[in-house]
């Protein structure tokens, strides 16, 4: 995000701001730096005689030193946490905006087959509802996602540039030779009457001190395998490992985030709202509870803080999960694979409920017992408007409670131990 930023600064905010009134604007790394340690603080406040003045004088010296900078609105400088977050939010909120509308609109004019409006639960003026929905939960995920981008944006992430960085996946320190070792030099050179050049024996020493460190950092990340995985860890070879590890990462974590939403004490109050579309539309990808369009999304932002990826590579795949959570809600069931997790297998989890959390793959849902396989109409284009396929989904899915559990009333292939229904047609 810090291109993206360093961008819209130039051509939009830095004009923006300039033009924003002269409203004073505390410093707060100037304030929080006039916070004494609570060890120090404890101590004042044990040893005076009235802690209430300690407190007050402590509230004016924050106070002063916030405002000491004279920074208004109008004068924050590019690189002040305040105006990075406040630029950010407003680009985060832009962005899924775009980003939404950009994707799902056309998904649902050249691939949402509009028969399916057809269906007996498709609602009234669906599509209006979902954006709607959509529109009132953009500005939350907006607000809880902004964060992660003033991290990346202030390199607390592990975001890098150059494809060639080894250096910085490793994360390795500069090293210096011990004193010991140099000294241990110059005295064995005295001692045989040599001439040494201490100068270089530092240099040498030094040499070798931080090919010994890297040596064993890197044996100390990767143990035995470190010689087959180093050739990897520099150019391409890394990206490629990096992209892998990042849809297995995210896979992993929505499919656990997802099916805890389903969670009796956290459907009806967070996941819910999205269920309301059981045949969905593109425009359904981004309709639903905030908090629940959040909770997914933090496998992607965590990941970059916890492997080194290139930030122009996390960008595109960035962009590219959030167009596959339209493409599972296309209704446009082209692929029928075992290991995809494609829109039919999405189509299954709005019908039926508990399964088919997966985002990418079936992967999780297989080794959690909750993978249910498409029903064969799905894919055969002379019964997916059958009515008849029709009437029978909509009755199962009125034998479900308010929290997506199935009812007494509901098919006996419902009530089946996930794991043994695991690969089970409807």
């Amino acid at each position: 995000m810090d291109t993206v930023l360093h961008y819209a600064d130039e051509y939009v905010y830095n004009s923006v701001y300039s033009h924003l009134p002269a409203i004073p604007i505390p410093d707060l790394i100037a304030a929080s730096a006039a916070i004494p340690k609570w060890s120090d603080l404890h101590t004042l406040l044990t040893t005076s005689s009235s802690p209430f003045e300690v407190l007050k004088d402590l509230f004016h010296t924050v106070v002063s030193s916030a405002m000491a900078t004279n920074m208004t609105l109008n004068t924050l400088p590019a690189d002040n946490i305040l105006r990075q977050t406040l630029s950010l939010l407003v680009l985060t909120y832009l962005g899924g905006l775009f980003m939404y509308f950009c994707f799902a609109t056309p998904s649902y004019y050249l691939f949402f087959d509009h028969n399916h409006k057809k269906h007996p639960k498709y609602l009234k003026n669906q599509v209006k509802l979902e954006i709607i929905m959509s529109m009132k939960a953009l500005p939350g995920i907006a607000v809880l996602t902004t964060p992660w981008f003033v991290g990346e944006v202030r390199g607390w992430s592990k975001l890098y540039v150059h494809i060639h960085a080894k250096d910085r996946i490793l994360s390795n320190a500069i090293y210096h030779a011990p004193t010991s070792v140099i000294q241990q030099t110059v005295a064995a050179a005295v001692a045989t009457g040599t001439t040494v050049n201490v100068t270089a024996a530092a240099a040498a020493a030094a040499a070798a001190s931080t090919a010994a460190a890297e040596t064993a950092a890197r044996a100390a990340k990767f143990g035995p395998l470190a010689p087959l995985i180093e050739p990897f860890l520099d150019g391409w070879g890394y990206v490629f490992i990096s992209i892998l590890a990042f849809l297995a990462f995210t896979d992993f974590g929505i499919y656990w985030i997802h099916r805890f939403l389903h969670h009796p004490l956290i459907y009806k109050r967070v996941h819910k709202p999205h269920h309301k579309w059981i045949v969905p539309t593109p425009f359904s990808s981004h309709a639903f509870h905030f908090l629940d369009g959040y909770s997914q999304s933090v496998p992607y932002h965590l990941f970059v803080y916890l492997m080194p990826m290139q930030k122009y590579i996390y960008l595109v795949l960035f962009a590219a999960v959030n167009f596959w959570s339209v493409l599972i809600h296309d209704g446009e069931y082209l692929v029928d694979n075992a290991v995809v997790n494609s829109a039919a297998h999405h189509a299954v989890h709005h019908l039926y409920f508990n399964y088919n959390y997966g985002q990418y793959t079936t992967l999780w849902d297989r080794f959690g017992g909750s993978f249910r396989k498409p029903d064969a109409s799905m894919y055969d284009p002379s019964l997916r408007m059958d009515k008849t396929v029709w009437k029978k989904q909509a009755k199962d899915v009125d034998n479900f409670d308010e929290n997506g559990k199935p009812t007494e009333a509901s098919d006996h292939t419902f009530k089946i131990n996930p794991k043994s229904n695991a690969t089970k047609a409807l």
